[in-house]
């Protein structure tokens, strides 16, 4: 027997359920009593293990690049694995062909559980609606989006949180938000705004947590929402997101009801990660993609997707303009099954574009190329006109970086790429500064480790450092910020994870603050971490940097000595929804946004390199808890 379905066994001896699927209750060729539930489970794990064998296993046992081993997949909910493997789900074409049933006998085998339950159990969230008098108002401090500054450099606008009240941060209420663990929080006047994964948008009072309303789409959401006038809009205002589906909404700001709705790529495997970035009345949407995701499917015409920005008339929701990075794919090759094959393909956008409103442009930083097929427009930094959407120039840093998850050299997928790249795409958004002398620069950080100053009239490079030796999952994973005279670079992994000041003129470094070594993790073990993966966030000359080991640590901008370290993951909450006891986790996609006397962030993570619950929590932060 084999040990996977000994564990099935036993559980289902324990619960004694009986499974009433097709795949889970079979009756016996030529009539006769049903097997009883334990066989019908031992049946189910069975079929499960053969087709993780066939389609799965080459990425996951052992696991390669980012994918999730064995043991990860286990403490996974069993719906996740079926999400992922279903329609428009990161895994869905290696599930092609596979019935509902069989999706459902590898989530049983992988988990051991054969109840699978839902992913996120939201019915409560809402249970703490605000009263009828606490009504939308626009006016006050606010984080608008994924910086408060369309230059991308993550300084608070109007923050009242000195750096002698860093210490005295301390939790003033939190919101049980379990499907929250991607986007960052938006203020905007008395209201933040919050997307979560589980699909739900809500609007909460800046100063009580409660709820003032939800919206639901049928799509995950895993992107940082923007607020702006719109006179559309009810209320004269409207918040902005897109969804996995690649839909990207406006809702009214005070109500939460849908103004408009557009799809704004119609490749099926798109998806929407960075933050739309509004400027004016246009809208600006990075579009990324989970293409790179299908190495081993040999039926699939391997690759045709191109990153690209769309630009939204925000009155409307019609497209202005939608310019691709990338030439539009062409046959070039067929693989080992005969399968038609297509390239360049790549570059996904998976950060906020940066608006440079002097010369009327915006800049993109793009992810790796999925084929071998000559390019120039992965990896690179790309400036857009911002009426237009021409190209005005383009800068690769690293050629063929040719990337598909289940590529290793010593057992190649199918549709592999030759040479394959060491996945150093850029995650993070450039930032636009103006140097003492009054010149711009451009700076962008890529997962190689390396961080480049631009001039950003051309794209040519003046000056460029490298932390560590980067990694499929760092140096820069998802961004950096920046003050008048250092950049504040978050390294996540590759030899040298930790924080790093270093002067915007020339590059060199001002400090560094390395991460504890070895991580030491307050919750539970299994994806302890040490890299400082989030994105830092500048307040009042401190930069709070949140950590893959649950703790948030608060440094001079001037020195580097550390002011504040709050290890969220040692706490639990009791929550203003309703949760007893909601327990905090590690920081990774999203960092700390303030406005004002508060101060916010989602802790709780489950993605790659997150933990493995579905737990989440938005923690609001004042001086003393007042």
């Amino acid at each position: 027997m084999r040990r996977s379905t000994l564990a099935v066994t036993a559980a289902m001896a324990a619960v004694g359920v009986f499974l009433t699927s097709p795949v889970f209750a079979q009756t016996p060729p030529g009539g006769g009593a049903s097997p009883n539930p334990i066989q019908q489970a031992q049946a189910v794990a069975t079929h499960g293990e053969d087709l993780f064998d066939a389609r799965c296993k080459q990425c996951h046992e052992p696991a390669i690049d980012r994918a999730p081993n064995r043991t990860q997949l286990a403490s996974v909910n069993g719906e996740v694995i079926i999400k992922a493997m279903s329609a428009g789900g990161v895994m869905q074409p290696m599930a092609a062909g596979m019935s509902a049933d069989d999706i459902r006998a590898v989530a049983v085998f992988l988990t051991g559980r054969s109840e699978i339950r839902p992913e996120f159990d939201t019915a409560n969230e809402a249970s703490n609606p605000c009263p009828v008098s606490n009504t939308f108002k626009a006016s006050g401090p606010s984080w608008n989006g994924w910086s408060p500054q369309a230059q991308a450099s993550r300084v608070a606008a109007q923050p009242s949180i000195s750096r002698k009240d860093a210490p005295k941060l301390k939790v003033k209420w939190a919101f049980a938000y379990q499907g929250g663990r991607y986007g960052e929080p938006t203020i905007y006047g008395n209201r933040v705004f919050v997307t979560s994964s589980s699909g739900i948008a809500y609007g909460l009072d800046r100063a009580t947590g409660c709820v003032a309303w939800q919206f639901k789409v049928g799509n995950g959401i895993r992107v940082t929402p923007s607020v702006g006038k719109n006179s559309a809009a009810p209320s004269g205002y409207a918040v902005y997101f897109g969804d996995f589906a690649h839909n990207v909404y406006a809702l009214d700001a005070a109500s939460g009801k849908q103004v408009w709705s557009v799809n704004v790529e119609p490749h099926p495997r798109a998806v929407l990660t960075g933050a739309p970035v509004l400027y004016k009345d246009k809208l600006y949407v990075p579009v990324s993609s989970w293409e790179e995701t299908i190495s081993s499917v040999a039926q699939y015409q391997c690759c045709t997707f191109r990153g690209s920005v769309a630009a939204i008339d925000t009155k409307t929701g019609n497209i202005d303009w939608h310019t691709y990075v990338m030439p539009e794919p062409k046959p070039y090759r067929t693989n080992a099954a005969g399968t038609q094959m297509f390239g360049p393909a790549g570059g996904a956008i998976w950060s906020a574009p940066t608006i440079d409103p002097k010369r009327g442009w915006l800049y993109v930083t793009t992810g790796d190329s999925y084929t071998e097929v000559k390019e120039d427009s992965s990896d690179a930094v790309v400036a857009m006109d911002l009426k237009t959407g021409d190209i005005k120039w383009k800068h690769q840093m690293t050629e063929d970086d040719n990337f598909l998850v289940g590529c290793p050299p010593s057992r190649p997928s199918i549709n592999c790429p030759t040479p394959t790249g060491p996945d150093f795409d850029f995650g993070a958004s450039a930032i636009l500064k103006k140097l003492p002398n009054g010149k711009d620069i451009l700076m962008a950080g890529q997962k190689s480790g390396q961080v480049y100053g631009l001039d950003p009239d051309t794209g040519a490079v003046l000056w460029q450092t490298r932390f560590g030796k980067g990694s499929a999952l760092g140096g820069v994973e998802w961004g950096m910020a920046a003050d008048n005279k250092n950049l504040y670079v978050a390294v996540n992994q590759g030899g040298a994870p930790g924080l790093y000041a270093v002067r915007i003129a020339d590059g060199t470094l001002a400090w560094q603050q390395l991460a504890v070594s070895p991580a030491k993790c307050s919750f539970e073990t299994r994806r302890c971490g040490n890299g400082y993966s989030a994105p830092p966030s500048v307040a009042n000359g401190v930069v709070y940097a949140p950590n893959q080991d649950g703790h948030i640590r608060a440094f001079d901008t001037k020195t580097g000595a550390l002011l504040w370290d709050y290890d969220a993951g040692a706490q639990t909450y009791d929550t203003v929804n309703g949760v007893k006891g909601q327990h905090g986790a590690n920081f990774d996609g999203s960092g700390m946004s303030f406005a004002g006397d508060m101060a916010f962030t989602m802790s709780g993570y489950n993605g790659a390199s997150g933990s493995s619950g579905p737990d989440n929590v938005l923690l609001a932060f004042s001086k003393d808890g007042k």
